[in-house]
């Protein structure tokens, strides 16, 4: 192809357009709305607004806000003063409301659990738009808009307990109803084609269900091992915000799952830019030598492993390529394996007169299988010579 400036060959410009439809591809991917997530990876926040006689405030403009985002959704109170916030990203959240004629009202600190429905009634009094009530929010809030029976692990007890190979499964054992028992094929953690499981685990039995009957969600999507009843792609612990375990749901959101429902919820990134590096080492240099070490003077087991990793998120775009709050965020996370230990194994190998032709010392005869041919319904095989 020729261009303007001389004899140029222009092939160049299918693969730059292929570049570019990737690019644009991946950026839509990432801007994706919170309203995208799946199924069961967000709650919902609700109530109703109300005068100080009880009477409900139609209309009512009611304004959720992110605090660790800034990220704002809008909601009007319909003619019953009853506001819905549907689809909310886990998270600690403020809720101001106002009404012509009364003084607006707001609570902070409203923290929201995955698949968690909370309800917030506002009261608002009488009043001028340039006085305003803080409404404290409830610490325990009672889950009277589902018949859902569960316990959420906050980010606290995820980040600060200890965990054998960094598996959030142990931390199942937090939740009332549940047994730390493991009798089926997955106790031994999978194994060959069932995925291996890293450091110590629990796939536990909830509410007197089998082990094998618990249905896994990372995100709102399915991540169980369904056969083995374990879960898919483990999280890793730091990019993890929280999991819910529930233990008796009747919605129709949830199916093929006699136990317990193990949702998780990633962390996503904030207005800030927060990143985390670790290096978790084990090595049996730095182990003492055992009973019978000591006493033939052996080395202790060959064992060797390092469990790395970092994460990082923040805004999309720094604050030099932007006008105003950001709107889009991300977090990204990775975490490697590395395990080399001893594995001890009871051998029968030939000895040297074996190999020499001798096997008089054998109390079992053995065959030739070469020579093997076809009699009757059978097979005849020359025995081997034992001397």
């Amino acid at each position: 192809m020729k261009s303007l400036r001389g004899d140029v060959s222009l092939k160049w410009l299918p693969r730059l357009s292929f570049i570019v439809c990737a690019v644009i591809l991946f950026g839509v991917v990432l801007v994706q709305p919170p309203t995208s997530f799946g199924q069961g990876a967000t709650g919902a926040i609700s109530g109703t607004v109300s005068d100080s006689s009880g009477a409900v405030i139609p209309n009512a403009k009611v304004i959720l806000r992110n605090v660790a985002t800034g990220a704002e959704r809008t909601a009007v109170a319909n003619p019953t003063g009853t506001y819905v916030f549907p689809e909310v990203i886990p998270g600690t959240y403020m809720i101001q409301v106002s009404a012509e004629g009364f003084t607006p009202a707001k609570t902070e600190a409203l923290a929201l659990n995955v698949n968690q429905t909370v309800t917030q009634d506002f009261a608002l009094e009488v009043g001028t738009t340039t006085q305003e009530v803080t409404v404290a929010a409830s610490v325990v809030h009672i889950e009277s808009s589902t018949a859902e029976l569960g316990t959420a692990i906050a980010p606290r007890e995820v980040n600060d307990l200890p965990l054998n190979g960094r598996n959030f499964t142990q931390l199942l054992s937090l939740t009332p109803g549940v047994s730390p028992i493991s009798t089926a094929q997955n106790a031994g953690g999978g194994g060959q084609w069932g995925g291996n499981t890293i450091g110590s685990f629990t796939f536990p039995s909830v509410n007197g269900q089998c082990n094998r009957c618990n249905f896994f969600l990372l995100d709102g999507f399915n991540d169980g091992q369904v056969f083995m009843g374990m879960v898919g792609t483990t999280p890793i612990i730091d990019s993890l915000q929280e999991f819910k375990v529930q233990s008796h749901n009747d919605s129709s959101s949830y199916g093929g799952a006699l136990g317990g429902i193990v949702n998780v919820a990633t962390k996503q990134g904030t207005n800030e830019y927060h990143g985390d590096v670790w290096e978790f080492l084990r090595n049996n240099k730095l182990d003492a030598a055992n009973f019978f070490e000591n006493v033939t003077g052996a080395q202790t087991t060959p064992y060797k492993q390092n469990q790395f990793g970092g994460v990082i998120g923040g805004p999309l775009l720094p604050s030099r390529f932007r006008r105003g709050a950001p709107k889009s965020w991300f977090y990204a996370s990775y975490e490697g394996y590395r395990s080399i230990r001893n594995n001890e194994s009871l051998l029968n190998v030939p000895t040297p007169a074996e190999l020499g032709g001798d096997l008089s010392a054998l109390s079992t005869q053995i065959y030739n299988p070469f020579t093997t041919r076809p009699a009757g319904n059978g097979y005849l095989r020359d025995p081997f010579k034992c001397d």
